[in-house]
């Protein structure tokens, strides 16, 4: 009776995780089909009004939000969202915003998450992230083409969220990296935002946090 119970429970738990993966395969699919059909063998990559755009990996992404518990943020926004596929892998778990300045990836990306139909609101703003105040987000994410000279004036001393960087970069002014995330070739960095006291005590940092 007890081996049955433990079997059916396994089965149980077996199920949901399946489950919980269905929506991110979709994601997975949907956006490299339309890389492939877009950008074909090259990869998808466009020049846009504040620099390079290329997208992230959707499994890397999927496998380091997982990790990361996303769930637990109240808001997640992308600084520079492209196509939208960072924010449609981040609605899986929570409210999701997207700020991107070039309009066509824009409306690509607002299209892109409402034929998903994904569990959490996942919105677009076209405009340029470095004029706005992102830091009432909990979680910002960036895909950065060049180093992140300005988080550290975006993001107030003593911001209580996550800045993640996929990628290669430089390390952001003013933050502190606190976790390595690795998927095959893929890179995830957590870095938390150092207040006024820590960022004079940092030795590695210069300037003003």
């Amino acid at each position: 009776m007890n081996q049955r119970k433990t079997q059916t429970a396994t089965q149980g738990a077996d199920s949901a995780a399946v489950q919980n993966e269905e929506p991110g395969r979709k994601i997975s699919t949907h956006f490299r089909s339309r890389h492939r059909e877009r950008f074909g063998d090259e990869g998808p990559y466009k020049m846009t009004p504040k620099g390079a755009w290329a997208a992230s990996d959707p499994d890397a992404l999927l496998f380091f939000f997982r990790r990361l518990n996303l769930e637990t943020c109240r808001l997640f926004c992308d600084l520079g969202s492209g196509d939208g596929l960072a924010v449609c892998c981040a609605a899986l778990f929570t409210t999701a915003v997207g700020i991107e300045a070039d309009p066509d990836l824009c409306r690509e990306a607002t299209a892109n998450a409402r034929s998903l139909s994904l569990p959490h609101p996942a919105l677009f703003v076209c405009a340029d992230y470095t004029r706005l105040r992102p830091h009432h987000a909990d979680c910002l994410y960036l895909y950065p083409d060049k180093p992140p000279a300005e988080l550290h004036r975006l993001v107030p001393p003593g911001w209580h969220g996550r800045l993640l960087i996929y990628g290669p970069h430089f390390p952001p002014r003013g933050f502190r990296c606190e976790q390595a995330l690795r998927w095959e070739r893929e890179t995830l960095h957590l870095y938390r935002r150092l207040s006024h006291e820590e960022a004079r005590n940092d030795h590695g940092r210069s300037g003003k946090p």
